[in-house]
């Protein structure tokens, strides 16, 4: 896999897990009503979803690259 593509995965799972963090806190900090409250609350979760997903994305994209070939010879 390209470093290139690596870094924009990483990069936007970082992105979306500090908006989760911001909308969290805007969430919980700030004396909103309580429409505003549950509309940061849904974009923190939906960030926190994108960020699990981009996550899970980028270490099963590792994880295809470094698999075992089928050919190895097993450990004694």
């Amino acid at each position: 896999m390209q470093d290139r593509t690596v870094i924009m995965k990483i990069i936007v799972a970082t992105f979306a897990g500090l908006l989760a963090f911001d909308t969290a806190m805007f969430t919980t900090m700030l004396d909103l009503p309580i429409f505003w409250r549950n509309l940061w609350l849904g974009f923190c979760i939906a960030f926190f979803l994108v960020t699990l997903g981009a996550v899970f994305v980028l270490c099963g994209d590792l994880n295809s690259e470094h698999s075992k070939p089928e050919d190895a010879t097993p450990k004694e």
